[in-house]
């Protein structure tokens, strides 16, 4: 009764239910928003073919949290692909990983993203704004761009401005997290400095007390029978972390147009929650400890020339991997150097050359060249191997603004290799037989293309539709892997025979805006060839933990599972088609109210084998109610809200989906039902004497601390979602 209770509030207030209360009709118009979706023009969300929403300022501070996933978790068509409160990783449209390009100020990142629980290596803090395009953006960000594009933008150079920055405090009473965070900036007509530093920490997490399963325990044979229930209750263990991010940016300017250098740096201890059993045993805790360091250089440049805008830039990224199978980040360090410590180091730059050009007939637009070269190399461990990839591309952007049609089209040709040597520590993956000198060596050469338009149907109404051909090379993990990822618990291979995935997106949208109220209803379909997935062989190998014990040896293969065992998972190829709607409301009924409503429908299905896709997030509906209550002594614009978000249930896709064990397992589910969640925040401005201004932002997250597990929370195989947190943020503008 009280489930149903606690959804019919959800729907009446979702409905209209601040029309009773006795307000004056002032009515407020809702707040233009403006993204950077093409390169050579700034346009408002509701003009652009593409798909687009953001987060900046207020509504940004009072969702801040070191996971981006979560963090953009409510926008239409976007999930979070979570494990625990640090890692959060954004699915669009059903997409993640490696089909999803994280940006930094509009240029490629590189976080070795083929993992489920590898989080983009970005303080969401230090950025201004985060938007995010769904559907493929091939055409202006190449491979990795297929489901769609988040682009982490920090803060614009302050030229001609005061010395200003804002100081940044926060407490999540769920698992003793905090923050400490800072920005800065200043500059003079000339030179511009913006600084920032930031500093999050937190311990085990907690959730709420369940029944727990009554006998686990590893069930080959199926018995003792299968059981859903949890394995941790209360505080889960080894899921604490502790990140730290600083950033320096320098501007200089002339007549002759601007450069700009920019560096940052992040670097994060984490640890994951796995389980083991000896001797068949009951399941027990196991910790996988990571330490991860992003160090990114960007150097960008616009040069007037004529008509013509001139736009060189280069970035330089060493992203460092450290991890363990089954250690805490504490004392990982004991194992490194030998092969149960993956260590793995990337370096890459990626030059790009762009030129927008004067106007021919009614385009403008713009023309690129890029070419990105990769080294990663293996240090220790058997994971993926070290192995070069060399990019080159083309491209073509156009721009037309007629009264009623905004037109864009796009092309691009990508040439990519991937090679991996025989010698050194690959040797390991050659005498495991995952590649030889006959496979080694793949090349890609692919074409992309896009085009879409905004038509003004009336000055509320408009229709967009858009039309793209998007690709995407195998990464080296895809193709060459071959060892324990400790992250997952899974013994992961390779294939060097995938070949690139294309993808052809349509999307047709309806948008209506007249100030007070406004509504987006999106239909799309995504058809993949070539989609590559990690699936379930159904084998079971030895984890380096088992031969440590005595329960199995090195080259133990067995199709059932048992003590020290693994599931062995392998990348394989299919076609799928992946469809949805999106529908967004947002309505302003008065000065004190205002509503929001986003519902995603998605399907992903296995055209070849006529099954659902993996890792597809279950069908959800988001509901936000705020009221913007008077002045009341020095609180000032203050505003409640209560959010509530209604997921359905949602089936595992069968033995080929991540985590499927758990549905025969005599501990956690790789099924979920639905749930009701509801959050309730508060912000208010604090009157000061002085000229800085002094933000307060409250939240209860998980206000009733439901018991739930959500499809995409990878620990849903060991435990059930964060329970109750109580968030408090001050933030002092100076």
């Amino acid at each position: 009764m009280m489930r149903l209770n606690k959804l019919t509030l959800a729907l009446t207030v979702a409905c209209g239910a601040p029309l009773s209360v006795a307000y004056a009709q002032e009515t407020t118009v809702l707040e233009k928003i403006t993204v950077s979706a093409s390169p050579i023009h700034q346009h408002e969300v509701f003009d652009v073919p593409s798909q687009v929403d953001s987060v900046s300022g207020q509504a940004k501070a009072q969702l801040e949290s070191g996971s981006l996933g979560e963090m953009l978790a409510n926008m239409p068509g976007v999930n979070n692909l979570s494990a625990g409160a640090q890692s959060g990783k954004p699915v669009i449209r059903g997409m993640t990983g490696e089909r999803v390009k994280v940006l930094s100020n509009g240029a490629s990142t590189d976080y070795q993203a083929y993992g489920t629980r590898h989080l983009p290596n970005i303080d969401p803090y230090l950025a201004e704004r985060i938007e995010v395009i769904r559907g493929p953006q091939s055409v202006l960000y190449g491979s990795e761009a297929l489901g769609g594009v988040v682009n982490v933008l920090a803060p614009q150079m302050p030229f001609s401005q005061a010395a200003q920055g804002e100081a940044d405090i926060e407490y999540n009473s769920n698992n003793n997290e905090t923050h400490l965070g800072v920005k800065m900036g200043s500059g003079s007509d000339k030179f511009a400095l913006t600084v920032g530093a930031s500093m999050r920490k937190g311990d085990n997490y907690r959730v709420p007390f369940a029944a727990t399963a009554v006998n686990p325990v590893p069930n080959p044979g199926g018995s003792p029978a299968p059981d859903s229930r949890p394995l941790f209750i209360g505080e889960v263990p080894f899921t604490n972390f502790q990140t730290r991010a600083a950033n320096i940016g320098l501007g200089y300017r002339e007549d002759w147009g601007q450069v700009t250098l920019r560096h940052s740096v992040w670097r994060s201890k984490q640890n994951y929650l796995g389980v083991e059993s000896e001797d068949g045993g009951e399941f027990e805790p196991l910790a996988a400890g990571q330490i991860l360091e992003n160090q990114e250089t960007q150097l960008a440049a616009e040069v007037f020339a004529d008509d013509w805008v001139i736009k060189p830039s280069w970035v330089y990224t060493v992203n460092d991997r450290e991890a363990s199978h089954d250690l805490p980040y504490e004392s990982m360090a004991e194992d490194k150097g030998t092969d149960h410590y993956l260590d793995l180091q990337v370096v890459r730059h990626d030059w790009k050359l762009a030129a927008e050009h004067p106007n021919i007939g009614d385009f403008e637009g713009e023309i690129g060249v890029e070419v990105t070269r990769k080294e990663q190399r293996l240090l220790s461990g058997h994971l993926t191997p070290s192995a070069d990839v060399d990019k080159q591309a083309v491209y073509l952007f156009e721009e037309a603004d007629y009264e009623r049609w905004l037109v864009q089209f796009g092309a691009r040709y990508d040439w990519h290799k991937v090679a991996a040597p025989l010698d050194g520590n690959n040797e390991h993956f050659v005498e495991a037989g995952v590649f030889d000198g006959t496979n080694n060596t793949r090349d890609f050469a692919v074409w992309s293309g896009s085009l879409g338009a905004t038509y003004r149907l009336t000055e509320e109404w408009s229709l967009a539709g858009n039309v793209a051909r998007g690709f995407r090379a195998p990464s080296i993990f895809e193709l060459y892997a071959g060892g324990e990822h400790g992250g997952v618990q899974a013994y992961q291979i390779g294939n060097p025979d995938l070949q690139a995935e294309i993808a052809l997106n349509t999307d047709l949208s309806l948008r209506w805006d007249n100030g007070t109220t406004q509504m987006v209803l999106t239909a799309y379909q995504n058809r993949v060839d070539n989609y590559i997935y990690l699936a379930n062989t159904g084998n079971y190998r030895c984890s380096e933990a088992g031969q440590e014990s005595g329960a199995c040896t090195e080259n133990t293969v067995s199709s059932e599972p048992g003590a020290g065992l693994i599931p062995e998972m392998q990348a394989e190829q299919t076609d799928a088609l992946i469809r949805g709607v999106e529908f967004n409301l947002e309505h302003r009924w008065n000065r004190r109210f205002q509503s929001a409503l986003a519902v995603e429908w998605i399907q992903g299905r296995d055209q070849n084998q006529a099954r659902d896709l993996p890792l597809i997030p279950a069908n959800n509906l988001f509901v936000k109610n705020s009221f913007y209550a008077a002045d009341w002594q020095a609180l000032k614009q203050q505003q409640w809200t209560l959010e509530t978000k209604l997921v359905a249930s949602k089936d595992s896709a069968g033995a080929y989906e991540p985590f499927s064990q758990f549905d025969g397992m005599t501990i956690g589910t790789a099924s979920t039902k639905g749930y009701a969640l509801w959050n309730l925040r508060y912000s208010a401005q604090i009157a000061t004497q002085g000229k800085e201004k002094v933000q307060l932002n409250f939240a209860v997250e998980n206000l009733f601390d439901r018991a739930y597990v959500d499809f995409l929370d990878t620990y849903k195989g060991y435990t059930l979602a964060q329970g109750r947190n109580l968030k408090l943020n001050l933030r002092v503008d100076f």
